[in-house]
């Protein structure tokens, strides 16, 4: 019965998603009595049109076992979209996914790429569903943005 939670942990669209996840890692470790599965060493989950890469990767789950959220840390960890039109790739060295908001925080050396257009901030902070994106730094840091122009012919 432990083991059927596997299926439940990493259900990135939410948990009545029916898509098969797919999790490659070093090594894994499930904590029942704290409600969270660890998996590190060259982390990859993928579900559907969504990817995760990571060093590490820590998945939070309710008493319920539905998933809270999780935490994937990284040189960088990635989360890529192939969903979004264009694809969104967002990357930092921490990403925290809640997925009751269906939001995804990045930190520390945080990009999004969407297409050709580049932001790089302290923190970015992206609305899977709406596919929504905020982006800012503290500490006097700046938000950088780069946007081409659309190459309609």
């Amino acid at each position: 019965m432990q083991w059927a939670l596997l299926a439940l942990l990493l259900a990135f669209v939410g948990a009545a998603s029916a898509q098969p996840i797919n999790i490659e890692a070093g090594h894994f470790e499930m904590l029942l009595a704290e409600h969270k599965a660890m998996y590190t060493g060259g982390v990859v989950a993928v579900q559907g049109d969504r990817e995760i890469r990571a060093d590490n990767l820590t998945v939070y789950f309710s008493e319920d076992n539905d998933v809270v959220s999780m935490v994937a840390e990284g040189d960088p960890a990635t989360l890529s979209d192939q969903a979004a039109e264009p694809p969104i790739t967002v990357a930092g060295a921490t990403l925290d996914y809640h997925f009751e908001e269906q939001r995804v925080r990045v930190s520390g050396g945080s990009t999004l790429v969407q297409g050709e257009d580049r932001v790089s901030a302290e923190i970015i902070i992206y609305d899977v569903e709406a596919e929504r994106a905020q982006a800012f730094s503290n500490d006097g840091g700046r938000v950088q943005l780069t946007l081409e122009p659309n190459s309609q012919k």
